[in-house]
């Protein structure tokens, strides 16, 4: 993404009701200039809704979406400029795929020789020479696909928006698919944000990630980081996959976090964490270690459940003494835990990440609330 880039579309404090059900919550999200930025999340977490409010076609309950600066309240969706690619592409079946992708100039009125000339342009850079006589059902999935992105991008919109465009298709395609699309936005420079509930397909594509988990956006940031440094739990243990225990601080001491789980002791970096706190340690499986014996400040023990070879890696499956799994992964060729053999778990304190438990924060706030009540009730029987 560019150095300074200029906001594009502004997400400020928006909720989404639908009757009782609260869909998208206090949201605040910065789309910026020529960025490609995902919306993750699992089904129903409030990521297409999102979608719907930037589009125009669903209005936020409370809260307030700025597009180029200007509010987007009273805005028709064909006044945004903006342009929605969707997963069923949407096309018109009667129509050839030049009438399919010029079909919005003609609503416009556009001269002809300029309609022919922004077609031939729109098809080169879909690639798609050569099929513009043809009709969708003529055509494969991925070429439907890109007649529908032809379509969208003809009018030079501000802002592309996806919703899941790859789902339907095979996952060799698929992929092949993530790096044209990748390749595409890079060549136009317009602003895509696109919907997905495919960690693999956002890791791959994406400027930025925006993580959303019913309803709330618990995480944005480049895809490193969303992997190497997840906010949540939740974004833990979507992303990718984790090691996750739960532990409570016992000490802290030189920057290592002394610590105590259900499987045993452990250590952790050092943070804004109290004593006693209850926290989780996440890790991931390439990082996770393993001994044949104990090593200093680590007590988690058990036994290796099985080795499944996946070609570049080898995955273990350690069964700790408190019947949790841990998975290993090492690269084939490399020792690896042997199966049916007893062994020690441990890891280097830089590549754990501490992730405050929102259970015990909630606790903590209820125990605050509960303690203030009981304040003003004892103030009023007082002033009684």
């Amino acid at each position: 993404m560019q150095e300074n880039p200029k906001p594009i579309v502004e997400i400020i404090n928006v909720n989404k009701f639908y009757g009782d059900n609260h869909i998208v919550r206090d949201l605040n999200l910065t789309i910026y200039e020529k960025e490609f930025l995902s919306i993750l999340g699992p089904s129903g977490c409030g990521k297409t809704t999102l979608l719907r409010m930037i589009a125009g076609f669903e209005y936020q309950t409370d809260g307030e979406i700025l597009i180029e600066g200007e509010p987007a309240v009273n805005k028709e969706p064909y006044q945004r400029n903006i342009n929605t690619v969707f997963q069923n592409y949407a096309l018109f079946p009667h129509l050839s795929v030049y009438d399919n992708i010029a079909y919005g100039l003609k609503m416009k009125k556009v001269p002809k020789n300029e309609i022919r000339q922004k077609v031939a342009q729109a098809i080169s850079t879909v690639r798609l020479e050569g099929f513009e006589k043809r009709y969708p059902s003529q055509l494969s999935g991925g070429q439907k696909q890109r007649v529908a992105i032809a379509r969208a991008i003809i009018n030079n919109p501000k802002v592309l928006l996806l919703d899941e465009p790859l789902g339907a298709l095979d996952m060799k395609l698929r992929k092949q698919m993530q790096i044209e699309l990748k390749s595409l936005q890079r060549k136009l420079g317009i602003t895509f944000v696109f919907v997905t509930h495919d960690q693999e397909e956002a890791l791959t594509m994406s400027d930025r990630i925006a993580v959303m988990n019913k309803g709330v956006l618990e995480q944005c940031d480049i895809p490193k980081k969303i992997y190497d440094e997840p906010a949540t739990k939740f974004i833990a243990d979507f992303i990718g996959e984790s090691n996750l225990f739960e532990a409570v601080v016992q000490n802290e001491d030189n920057g290592v976090s002394e610590l105590y789980s259900e499987a045993g002791e452990l250590l952790g970096k050092s943070g804004e964490f109290e004593r006693e706190e209850l926290l989780y340690v996440s890790l991931r499986p390439e990082k996770t270690l393993f001994s044949d014996a104990p090593i200093g400040g680590f007590s988690l023990y058990g036994v290796v459940k099985e080795s499944i070879f996946l070609g570049n890696i080898v995955k273990s499956i350690v069964i700790l003494t408190n019947g949790q799994a841990v998975k290993i992964n090492t690269p084939t060729g490399t020792p690896a835990p042997e199966t049916g053999k007893n062994t020690y778990i441990y890891w280097d304190v830089k590549d754990c990440v501490m992730i405050p438990a929102v259970s015990n924060k909630i606790f903590k706030y209820l125990e605050d609330i509960k303690y203030e009540e009981e304040l003003k009730i004892g103030g009023e029987e007082q002033n009684v």
